[in-house]
Protein backbone atom coordinates (compact mmCIF):
# COMPACT_ATOMS: atom_id res chain seq x y z
CA UNK A 1 0.00 0.00 0.00
CA UNK A 2 1.24 3.52 -0.33
CA UNK A 3 0.78 4.82 2.86
CA UNK A 4 1.85 2.92 6.01
CA UNK A 5 0.13 5.06 8.60
CA UNK A 6 -3.62 6.58 8.31
CA UNK A 7 -4.54 8.78 11.33
CA UNK A 8 -7.82 10.85 11.50
CA UNK A 9 -9.63 12.49 13.82
CA UNK A 10 -12.19 11.88 15.49
CA UNK A 11 -15.16 14.18 16.22
CA UNK A 12 -16.75 15.18 12.16
CA UNK A 13 -14.10 12.60 10.95
CA UNK A 14 -14.35 9.56 12.32
CA UNK A 15 -17.24 9.71 14.43
CA UNK A 16 -20.92 9.89 13.34
CA UNK A 17 -23.20 12.58 14.44
CA UNK A 18 -24.39 10.82 16.85
CA UNK A 19 -20.95 10.07 18.39
CA UNK A 20 -20.48 6.18 16.88
CA UNK A 21 -18.45 4.37 14.37
CA UNK A 22 -19.83 2.97 11.92
CA UNK A 23 -19.56 -0.46 11.31
CA UNK A 24 -18.38 -0.01 7.82
CA UNK A 25 -15.38 2.15 9.51
CA UNK A 26 -14.60 -0.40 11.89
CA UNK A 27 -14.66 -3.40 9.11
CA UNK A 28 -12.23 -0.73 7.17
CA UNK A 29 -9.70 -0.20 10.34
CA UNK A 30 -9.67 -3.62 11.20
CA UNK A 31 -9.08 -4.66 7.08
CA UNK A 32 -6.53 -1.95 6.88
CA UNK A 33 -4.27 -3.39 10.12
CA UNK A 34 -4.58 -7.01 8.54
CA UNK A 35 -2.58 -6.31 5.55
CA UNK A 36 0.02 -4.40 7.49
CA UNK A 37 -0.93 -0.69 7.90
CA UNK A 38 -1.11 1.10 11.36
CA UNK A 39 -4.22 3.34 12.29
CA UNK A 40 -4.49 6.03 14.89
CA UNK A 41 -6.47 8.99 15.45
CA UNK A 42 -5.85 12.45 16.23
CA UNK A 43 -8.36 14.24 18.95
CA UNK A 44 -8.56 16.97 21.10
CA UNK A 45 -10.42 14.60 23.65
CA UNK A 46 -7.69 12.82 26.64
CA UNK A 47 -7.14 9.44 27.72
CA UNK A 48 -11.00 9.03 29.10
CA UNK A 49 -13.15 11.19 26.52
CA UNK A 50 -11.15 8.83 24.14
CA UNK A 51 -11.23 5.24 25.89
CA UNK A 52 -14.46 4.06 24.29
CA UNK A 53 -13.29 4.77 21.12
CA UNK A 54 -9.89 2.98 21.48
CA UNK A 55 -11.40 0.19 23.13
CA UNK A 56 -13.72 -0.57 20.34
CA UNK A 57 -11.49 -0.43 17.52
CA UNK A 58 -8.80 -2.42 19.44
CA UNK A 59 -6.22 0.89 18.72
CA UNK A 60 -2.70 -1.07 19.13
CA UNK A 61 -1.16 2.10 17.77
CA UNK A 62 -0.22 5.04 19.93
CA UNK A 63 -2.88 8.09 19.77
CA UNK A 64 -2.03 11.94 19.37
CA UNK A 65 -4.54 12.85 21.88
CA UNK A 66 -5.38 16.61 23.58
CA UNK A 67 -4.67 18.44 20.50
CA UNK A 68 -0.86 16.77 19.87
CA UNK A 69 0.22 17.39 23.86
CA UNK A 70 0.19 13.80 24.80
CA UNK A 71 1.05 10.75 22.38
CA UNK A 72 -0.61 7.90 24.56
CA UNK A 73 0.00 3.90 24.15
CA UNK A 74 -3.23 2.74 24.46
CA UNK A 75 -1.59 -1.11 24.83
CA UNK A 76 0.13 -0.34 27.94
CA UNK A 77 -1.07 2.85 29.07
CA UNK A 78 2.04 4.72 28.59
CA UNK A 79 2.75 8.11 27.66
CA UNK A 80 5.26 8.28 24.82
CA UNK A 81 5.40 11.97 24.41
CA UNK A 82 4.25 14.59 26.84
CA UNK A 83 4.30 18.35 26.01
CA UNK A 84 2.52 20.83 28.51
CA UNK A 85 2.01 24.59 29.11
CA UNK A 86 4.87 26.55 30.76
CA UNK A 87 3.95 27.74 34.43
CA UNK A 88 4.52 31.09 32.82
CA UNK A 89 2.57 30.81 29.90
CA UNK A 90 -0.46 29.43 31.62
CA UNK A 91 -0.10 32.74 34.45
CA UNK A 92 0.06 35.27 31.51
CA UNK A 93 -3.21 33.64 29.79
CA UNK A 94 -5.51 33.19 32.67
CA UNK A 95 -6.39 36.42 33.34
CA UNK A 96 -7.47 36.98 29.62
CA UNK A 97 -9.53 33.89 30.05
CA UNK A 98 -11.25 35.22 33.29
CA UNK A 99 -12.11 38.41 31.99
CA UNK A 100 -13.70 37.38 28.84
CA UNK A 101 -16.20 35.35 30.89
CA UNK A 102 -15.14 32.05 29.14
CA UNK A 103 -16.23 28.33 30.95
CA UNK A 104 -12.91 26.92 31.51
CA UNK A 105 -11.82 23.09 32.05
CA UNK A 106 -7.98 22.72 32.76
CA UNK A 107 -6.56 19.52 31.33
CA UNK A 108 -3.59 17.03 32.61
CA UNK A 109 -2.55 14.17 31.13
CA UNK A 110 -5.66 12.15 32.68
CA UNK A 111 -8.11 14.82 34.41
CA UNK A 112 -9.58 18.22 33.65
CA UNK A 113 -10.41 20.18 36.27
CA UNK A 114 -12.86 22.78 36.32
CA UNK A 115 -13.53 26.02 39.26
CA UNK A 116 -17.40 25.27 39.22
CA UNK A 117 -19.66 23.14 37.35
CA UNK A 118 -21.88 25.20 34.94
CA UNK A 119 -24.50 24.31 31.99
CA UNK A 120 -22.27 25.03 29.29
CA UNK A 121 -19.35 22.89 30.93
CA UNK A 122 -22.00 19.79 31.96
CA UNK A 123 -22.91 19.76 27.97
CA UNK A 124 -19.36 19.35 27.12
CA UNK A 125 -18.85 16.89 29.63
CA UNK A 126 -21.96 14.87 28.40
CA UNK A 127 -20.79 15.38 24.75
CA UNK A 128 -17.42 13.99 25.95
CA UNK A 129 -18.57 11.55 28.07
CA UNK A 130 -16.52 11.92 30.35
CA UNK A 131 -16.50 13.66 34.33
CA UNK A 132 -14.11 16.17 35.48
CA UNK A 133 -12.75 17.10 38.74
CA UNK A 134 -14.36 20.66 40.60
CA UNK A 135 -11.62 22.69 42.37
CA UNK A 136 -12.69 26.08 43.77
CA UNK A 137 -9.38 27.08 44.12
CA UNK A 138 -8.51 26.22 40.57
CA UNK A 139 -6.01 29.54 39.31
CA UNK A 140 -2.28 28.58 38.05
CA UNK A 141 -0.64 28.16 40.91
CA UNK A 142 -3.13 25.21 41.98
CA UNK A 143 -3.59 23.66 38.75
CA UNK A 144 -0.48 21.37 38.44
CA UNK A 145 1.33 19.65 34.75
CA UNK A 146 -1.31 21.98 32.30
CA UNK A 147 -1.30 20.07 28.99
CA UNK A 148 -3.96 22.52 27.73
CA UNK A 149 -6.92 24.63 28.33
CA UNK A 150 -9.91 24.14 26.95
CA UNK A 151 -12.51 27.57 26.86
CA UNK A 152 -16.17 28.23 25.64
CA UNK A 153 -17.92 30.72 24.80
CA UNK A 154 -19.86 32.17 22.05
CA UNK A 155 -17.62 32.60 18.89
CA UNK A 156 -17.08 36.46 19.26
CA UNK A 157 -16.13 35.81 22.90
CA UNK A 158 -13.39 33.87 21.76
CA UNK A 159 -12.46 36.26 18.47
CA UNK A 160 -11.68 38.89 21.26
CA UNK A 161 -9.83 36.80 23.85
CA UNK A 162 -7.69 35.11 21.17
CA UNK A 163 -6.61 38.47 19.74
CA UNK A 164 -5.82 39.89 23.02
CA UNK A 165 -3.76 36.50 23.60
CA UNK A 166 -2.00 37.50 20.53
CA UNK A 167 -1.14 40.93 20.98
CA UNK A 168 0.08 40.00 24.63
CA UNK A 169 2.97 37.88 22.47
CA UNK A 170 2.04 34.88 24.90
CA UNK A 171 4.16 31.64 24.81
CA UNK A 172 0.94 29.47 23.98
CA UNK A 173 -0.21 27.98 20.27
CA UNK A 174 -4.41 28.71 19.93
CA UNK A 175 -6.91 26.33 18.15
CA UNK A 176 -10.32 26.53 17.45
CA UNK A 177 -11.68 22.87 17.82
CA UNK A 178 -15.57 23.84 16.99
CA UNK A 179 -17.44 27.51 16.54
CA UNK A 180 -17.53 27.66 20.27
CA UNK A 181 -14.43 25.85 21.48
CA UNK A 182 -11.00 27.92 21.85
CA UNK A 183 -7.72 25.89 23.39
CA UNK A 184 -4.71 27.10 24.78
CA UNK A 185 -1.79 24.92 23.83
CA UNK A 186 2.00 24.89 24.25
CA UNK A 187 3.59 26.98 21.37
CA UNK A 188 5.09 24.15 19.61
CA UNK A 189 1.58 21.97 20.23
CA UNK A 190 -0.98 20.74 17.62
CA UNK A 191 -1.39 17.75 16.19
CA UNK A 192 1.31 18.43 13.56
CA UNK A 193 4.12 17.74 16.55
CA UNK A 194 1.97 15.08 18.06
CA UNK A 195 2.03 12.97 14.54
CA UNK A 196 6.04 13.74 14.15
CA UNK A 197 6.46 12.57 17.57
CA UNK A 198 4.19 9.54 16.44
CA UNK A 199 6.41 8.74 12.91
CA UNK A 200 9.75 8.86 14.66
CA UNK A 201 8.31 6.47 17.38
CA UNK A 202 6.90 4.31 14.91
CA UNK A 203 10.02 4.87 12.53
CA UNK A 204 7.46 5.61 9.43
CA UNK A 205 8.51 8.20 7.01
CA UNK A 206 6.35 11.30 6.56
CA UNK A 207 5.41 10.38 3.63
CA UNK A 208 3.74 7.42 4.05
CA UNK A 209 1.51 8.84 6.31
CA UNK A 210 -2.21 9.98 5.49
CA UNK A 211 -4.24 12.61 7.62
CA UNK A 212 -8.06 12.71 7.49
CA UNK A 213 -9.91 15.74 9.39
CA UNK A 214 -12.77 18.30 9.21
CA UNK A 215 -11.73 21.17 11.35
CA UNK A 216 -9.38 23.87 12.13
CA UNK A 217 -7.38 22.38 14.96
CA UNK A 218 -6.52 19.53 11.97
CA UNK A 219 -4.56 22.18 9.99
CA UNK A 220 -0.82 21.16 11.09
CA UNK A 221 -2.42 17.36 11.00
CA UNK A 222 -3.02 17.33 7.62
CA UNK A 223 0.12 19.42 6.59
CA UNK A 224 2.76 17.45 8.43
CA UNK A 225 1.24 14.33 6.70
CA UNK A 226 2.72 12.87 3.55
CA UNK A 227 -0.79 13.41 2.51
CA UNK A 228 -3.42 15.63 3.82
CA UNK A 229 -7.58 14.57 2.97
CA UNK A 230 -10.40 16.65 4.20
CA UNK A 231 -14.13 14.96 4.67
CA UNK A 232 -16.74 16.27 2.69
CA UNK A 233 -18.63 18.13 5.55
CA UNK A 234 -15.02 19.98 6.64
CA UNK A 235 -14.49 24.07 7.55
CA UNK A 236 -13.55 25.52 4.39
CA UNK A 237 -10.00 26.89 6.13
CA UNK A 238 -9.16 22.82 6.10
CA UNK A 239 -9.93 22.05 2.77
CA UNK A 240 -7.60 25.11 1.68
CA UNK A 241 -4.48 22.94 2.70
CA UNK A 242 -5.97 19.27 1.87
CA UNK A 243 -4.98 18.00 -1.36
CA UNK A 244 -7.88 15.42 -1.74
CA UNK A 245 -11.36 15.69 -0.28
CA UNK A 246 -13.48 12.25 0.50
CA UNK A 247 -16.82 11.67 1.44
CA UNK A 248 -19.07 13.17 4.38
CA UNK A 249 -18.12 11.41 8.19
CA UNK A 250 -22.12 10.89 7.81
CA UNK A 251 -21.16 9.09 4.64
CA UNK A 252 -17.97 6.46 6.30
CA UNK A 253 -15.43 9.36 4.61
CA UNK A 254 -12.60 7.20 7.14
CA UNK A 255 -13.88 4.06 5.34
CA UNK A 256 -13.89 5.41 1.56
CA UNK A 257 -9.97 6.36 2.17
CA UNK A 258 -9.00 2.85 3.82
CA UNK A 259 -11.28 1.08 1.23
CA UNK A 260 -9.63 2.97 -1.77
CA UNK A 261 -5.77 2.64 -0.08
CA UNK A 262 -6.56 -1.67 0.04
CA UNK A 263 -7.61 -1.71 -3.59
CA UNK A 264 -5.17 0.51 -5.14
CA UNK A 265 -7.29 3.01 -6.20
CA UNK A 266 -6.63 7.02 -5.89
CA UNK A 267 -8.53 8.72 -2.39
CA UNK A 268 -11.26 10.36 -2.58
CA UNK A 269 -11.05 13.50 -5.42
CA UNK A 270 -8.59 16.04 -6.06
CA UNK A 271 -9.55 19.49 -4.13
CA UNK A 272 -9.02 21.96 -6.57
Amino acid sequence: MQYDLVISDLDGTLLRDDKTISQRNKDAIRRFEAAGGRFSFATGRGVEASQRYFRDLQVKTPLVLLNGSLLYDPVTDRDLFVQPLASDAVAGVWPLLEEAGLHILVHNTRRATVRQMTAVIEEHLQHDGITVDVQPDLSPATAGTVMKILTIGEPEQLDQVAEAIVGAHLPVKLVRSSPKYLEVLPPAGGKGAGVTALLKYLGIPRERSLAIGDYLNDLDLLVTAGLGVAVANAHPGLKAVARRETLSNMEDGVAAVLEALLEGREVGRPIQ
